[in-house]
């Protein structure tokens, strides 16, 4: 008799969760991100902002300290050993919030922003609010509750999106995203409780729960250099060019990077816990990872498609309103398709650290991001110092927007040899299933090529419908009658 669905099924429904409150989420992210951008904040404003949002993923994993990532990878849980591990994030984040007070005002004095040092200390509160939440939130992902989690995280970043809205509104420009950040915690730290409550005993043996520190510190510190390292662009960018610039940039940074890694979030999320399920069986965890790398593909490259062909239309149509002049918004279109360039590789490489993770290798997870850690906002430095005064005036920040490509793929180099390695991956068979997806996009990319040469001289609205429909309709054909990908195969795999 059946205990109940399979791994396989559990999966495929935490992906078509994840995929759908990310859905939701994106699409409220996105329209508060425009609405307030378009109306309210300038790209000073916006450049400070980014300054120290640039960190705040970083100091959500510092945190955590790796608690999440070592209750999903051990089964060895006792109410001791749990407790014990929240009273330890609760001395982390207070710590942590007591270090923003001299971090925060030294960063601001190394840039000449002190505002930006504020930012980082009010962040600190949101930090301290999050202990609602960390342990029961992983104890749901461990238990593959992937529905609870996505109805939980749609209503606090719809809560976070309304509340980005008003504090804008309200004339609070730079601090809105701070602001939200903190209503969506506790709205998300509530609802938790609730699905999973959870009441901490009043012990503390740090002892025995040492193997969950020491698992955690690792995975920790792979997390916080990779957001570093993904995140440098923009302080690099407001030290060498300044807050305009920088809020340039932010807003290129807004519509492509970000999206993607929303977007690759859908498996992300789902990808350790599973092949944490799967370390013992190769086949099977190969099987996922190929799987799971398809359905990112098939998920970003699109959007990147889009992006690249119509980004100036979409500037030209809902920025224009506000404070944003149309040179700035030319090299907001110039950055947006730098950035593009690396969809694919992001795209392959959001997966391999949970599978490094999954599969009991956090060291070689932290190998791989400390080799990024110096290629990536290396490149970005010496692009910015070497480069910046061969473009325009204000256009140097597209320095470090090109830099992309030459630091990122050096880290994705490294990436993939180790997750080559630590599970024995067939690189023919993987890229073998990953060309036909990369094609129908390369295909889709050709077709909008050519109806933007055809319709010059067309109004904005008419061109990124024609351009971005005709390019995903071709997607769409290709995948639905080359890979037998449609709306109904993919209902039918979630059975």
């Amino acid at each position: 008799m059946s205990s109940g669905p399979s791994l396989g099924t559990k999966v495929n429904r935490g992906v078509a969760w994840a995929a759908a409150g990310q859905a939701v989420i994106a699409i409220a992210d996105l329209l508060s991100q425009v609405l307030i951008v378009a109306l309210w904040i300038p790209a000073g404003d916006l450049g400070l902002a980014g300054g120290a949002m640039a960190f705040y993923t970083a100091l959500d994993y510092i945190a955590d300290l790796g608690v999440s990532s070592a209750l999903i990878q051990h089964d060895d849980h006792t109410s001791e050993r749990v407790s014990t591990m929240f009273w330890f994030n609760v001395l982390i984040t207070g710590g942590l919030f007591v270090a923003l007070l001299g971090f925060g005002p030294l960063y601001g004095w190394l840039l000449h922003k002190p505002i930006v040092g504020w930012l980082l200390i009010g962040y600190g509160g949101k930090l301290v609010i999050q202990n609602l939440y960390a342990i029961p939130f992983a104890l749901l992902k461990k238990e593959l509750r992937y529905g609870e989690i996505a109805k939980a995280r749609i209503a606090a970043h719809v809560s976070e999106s309304l509340a980005r809205v008003v504090f804008a509104a309200a004339g609070m420009t730079i601090w809105c995203w701070t602001l939200a950040a903190l209503v969506r915690a506790l709205v998300f730290g509530v609802i938790i409780q609730f699905m999973h409550p959870f009441v901490p005993k009043l012990v503390f043996r740090l002892r025995e729960a040492a193997h969950y520190v020491r698992f955690g510190l690792r995975t920790t510190a792979s997390n916080v250099l990779y957001y570093l390292y993904t995140s440098m662009d923009v302080p690099v960018i407001l030290l060498f060019f300044g807050e305009t610039a920088a809020g340039i940039y932010t807003l290129a940074d807004q519509i492509v990077l970000e999206p993607v890694k929303s977007i690759a979030n859908i498996v992300t999320d789902v990808g350790q816990a599973t092949f944490a399920r799967l370390r013992n069986d190769r086949p099977a965890l190969i099987a996922e990872l190929i799987k799971l790398t398809r359905f990112n593909l098939m998920t970003i490259l699109p959007y990147v498609v889009v992006v690249l062909l119509v980004i100036p239309e979409i500037l030209q149509l809902f920025y224009t309103r506000g404070h944003w002049s149309p040179r700035q918004l030319e090299l907001a279109s110039d950055a947006a398709r730098l950035l593009c360039v690396m969809g694919l590789f992001r795209a392959l490489g959001y997966l391999g650290p949970p599978v490094l993770d999954g599969t009991g290798h956090p060291e070689r997870t932290l190998r791989y991001m400390i080799i990024a850690t110096f290629a990536v906002p290396g490149s970005f430095v010496l692009a910015a110092a070497t480069l910046g005064s061969h473009f325009a005036h204000d256009a140097g920040f597209l320095s470090v927007a090109l830099a992309w490509a030459f630091g990122y793929p050096l880290a994705f180099a490294a990436l993939a040899f180790l997750v080559v390695k630590t599970i024995d991956l067939p690189v023919s068979r993987y890229v073998g299933s990953s060309i036909p997806i990369v094609a129908c996009a390369a295909a889709g990319l050709a077709v909008g090529f050519a109806i933007d040469l055809a319709l010059p001289h067309a109004s904005d609205i008419i061109r990124l419908a024609a351009i971005g429909g005709s390019a995903l309709a071709t997607i769409a054909i290709l995948l639905a009658t080359w890979q037998g990908i449609t709306p109904r195969s993919i209902a039918a795999s979630l059975k």
